[in-house]
């Protein structure tokens, strides 16, 4: 799902509210999101899941194309743990 499959079903589901105002709520979030994970923060959504951010360590690794070793910096990133009620959605559903 894309951001704007994202909209276009809020759209649909707030048709009371101006689209503009969906995207700009929408927008809003996802900075909000952004930044605080930026800061360290760990963000909690009760029964969806937990994002939080991991520090990966330096490693060496390899060129894919030519075979040559690389050094890999240590860098960030985004965790996230899928709460309960996503867990048991996920594995009640049928394909």
């Amino acid at each position: 799902m894309k951001k704007s499959d994202i909209l276009r079903d809020l759209e649909s589901k707030f048709d009371y509210l101006p689209r503009r105002e969906v995207e700009r709520t929408l927008e809003k979030i996802l900075q909000f999101f952004s930044s605080n994970l930026a800061k360290g923060a760990r963000i909690e959504i009760r029964d969806f899941g937990t994002f939080s951010t991991r520090m990966r360590k330096a490693r060496t690794g390899r060129n894919p194309s030519s075979g040559e070793k690389i050094e890999i910096k240590d860098k960030y990133f985004v965790h996230f743990i899928p709460g309960k009620r996503l867990r048991k959605e996920l594995n009640d559903r049928k394909d």
